[in-house]
């Protein structure tokens, strides 16, 4: 394992606790990345708090940097922010379609008002350039892709997870449907040995 796969192994392995996940291939980081300032962070959770109704707080962990655990009051869904020089990190668990459809578009909405309202650089983020999504495989290898635009890896993720849904609907529905024909089937067996019984006497 590289010294990258292993960081980001024990950096997820951290935030397996906070984020109610049992392993570490389930969780997902979406970096942001671009010089930031610590000031940055200051406003950045403020405005989550007081403008979004987030609650966040900061935890403790092997993160690379001061992290926040923020939390959708109503719904309880979870993400961890952590503050790089490089840029903001945001860990969440795959295939929470509410989060990807409601706190992580909040998260990432307000880290761009803040750049458009105080940094001469928010046309970098409005492009999507320098947004990276990284998974660690089953390899305990760490795996990176770009994406163009946040909200499209948004919209993408939580159809596949939609799609998903719809299969295991559909299975279950099967399963569901196949239990009731069995039934039925014992039902008519039983009737019908009852009638042979009857007759016998």
């Amino acid at each position: 394992m590289d010294n990258r796969s292993d960081a980001f192994v024990r950096k997820f392995s951290d935030a397996l606790a906070y984020l109610d996940s049992k392993s570490i291939h389930d969780l997902v980081s979406i970096k942001y990345r671009e010089d930031t300032n610590p000031s940055d962070y200051r406003e950045f959770i403020g405005y989550l708090q007081s403008e979004q109704n987030l609650d966040a707080k900061q935890v403790e962990g092997n993160f690379q940097g001061r992290a926040w655990l923020v939390t959708e009051n109503r719904q309880h869904h979870k993400a961890l922010l952590v503050e790089h020089e490089t840029g903001l990190e945001i860990l969440y668990v795959a295939g929470s379609i509410a989060s990807l459809l409601s706190l992580l578009p909040l998260i990432s909405s307000g880290w761009k008002f803040l750049h458009r309202k105080f940094s001469d650089r928010s046309l970098f983020l409005d492009r999507g350039i320098g947004v990276e999504i990284r998974i660690v495989d089953s390899k305990n290898q760490l795996l990176e892709r770009h994406v163009l635009r946040i909200e499209d890896y948004f919209l993408s993720e939580s159809m596949k997870e939609i799609e998903a849904l719809k299969d295991r609907i559909m299975q279950l529905e099967s399963e569901l449907k196949e239990i009731k024909e069995n039934k039925g089937k014992k039902i008519t067996t039983k009737k019908a040995s009852q009638s042979i019984q009857k007759r016998k006497k």
